[in-house]
């Protein structure tokens, strides 16, 4: 038996069967046609859990358990996604000095910055240079330290502090996908490609847009790391208008998106689909890598965006073909 047999034989079994589990077209469409939110949360409860973020949590923690060495590695890197997300919630209770009780609800359960006395310390700091001065050194201690110096005696910027930890998250993700045997680091670079590529998209996007970073400095926090937007790409998003965007990128699949969409929301949707189609067929084909239980993540991920969205929705009366309109896995 291979080593990759080995390796995979019992994961792939328990993750396609969870991937089986998934909620399909038909199923999100009637989600999102019922009219009462505590009846849609009861539902959502017997489908398996009414808070999708804490579902995906759960099911990382699992099959990160299925896994070992390198490809359990990469999955860990891949979690970290969650703890840049604490860390936005602490940093914006510390610049807006608010209570360490109004943030708490928004922690998940993931690091150093999840629910918990250090998270309160963190949150209760008189600055954000001092919050950054708490931080452990990895993920995030090092490189925000690295800015607040850059900074000055001026203080530095949360938005910025964000850039640098989000870039950071994601090239040790895209290094982790690197350093996998040749196997698994060829089902698994595709995906994880595109998923970069939507990050820098959006985020470059958000930079220019409500930050108006000059040029070199979209560079500087620009994810170093994708499948098909490299650096001339990258550039292109830091010099030319969003406007141009779709068509110096016409070479690649993300050419067509930008052209139909007109709003970053469109956007996410159209490169969230892209993304879907990419972890559909890394399901495809040869079973054992680390690409199966990658993809069944992703597909989970964005299953919970879809929840969250037909939820929400609920929650503020908003019309039925509002929140079908916003549905990654459903048709427009």
């Amino acid at each position: 038996m291979s080593s990759a047999l080995k390796r995979y034989a019992y994961a792939q079994a328990r993750v396609r069967a969870r991937r089986a589990r998934l909620l399909g077209r038909a199923e999100l469409e009637a989600l999102a046609a019922d009219p009462d939110a505590d009846s849609l949360e009861r539902e959502l409860g017997m489908l398996g859990g009414s808070d999708p973020t804490a579902t995906v949590l759960a099911e990382l923690e699992t099959v990160v358990g299925m896994l070992e060495d390198e490809p359990r590695e990469l999955l860990i890197r891949y979690r970290d996604r969650y703890a840049l997300d604490n860390l936005h919630v602490v940093l914006r209770a510390v610049e807006r000095r608010e209570p360490y009780a109004a943030a708490e609800p928004l922690l998940v359960p993931v690091g150093q910055l999840g629910p918990g006395r250090t998270a309160e310390e963190l949150a209760s700091a008189a600055s954000l240079a001092e919050a950054v001065a708490r931080l452990e050194p990895r993920p995030f201690g090092e490189v925000l330290r690295r800015q607040v110096r850059a900074a000055g005696p001026g203080g530095v910027e949360r938005f910025r502090l964000e850039a640098a930890a989000e870039r950071e998250v994601y090239e040790a993700i895209w290094a982790a996908a690197r350093a996998l045997p040749e196997s698994d680091r060829r089902a698994a670079t595709p995906l994880l490609g595109v998923k970069l590529d939507g990050a820098n998209l959006l985020r470059v996007l958000r930079l220019r847009l409500d930050h108006g970073l000059a040029p070199e400095e979209v560079l500087a926090y620009a994810i170093r790391g994708g499948r098909y937007l490299g650096a001339s790409e990258r550039a292109v998003l830091a010099h030319e208008p969003p406007q141009d965007w779709a068509s110096r990128l016409g070479a690649t699949p993300y050419g067509a998106a930008l052209a139909a969409v007109d709003t970053p929301w469109l956007l996410e949707r159209a490169l969230a689909q892209i993304l879907r189609e990419e972890a559909e067929r890394a399901l495809v084909g040869a079973p054992f890598h680390v690409g199966v239980p990658l993809a069944y993540l992703v597909l989970l991920e964005l299953q919970a965006a879809d929840l969250r969205r037909i939820l929400a929705g609920r929650r503020l009366a908003r019309p039925g073909p509002w929140v079908r309109a916003g549905l990654i896995g459903a048709a427009p």
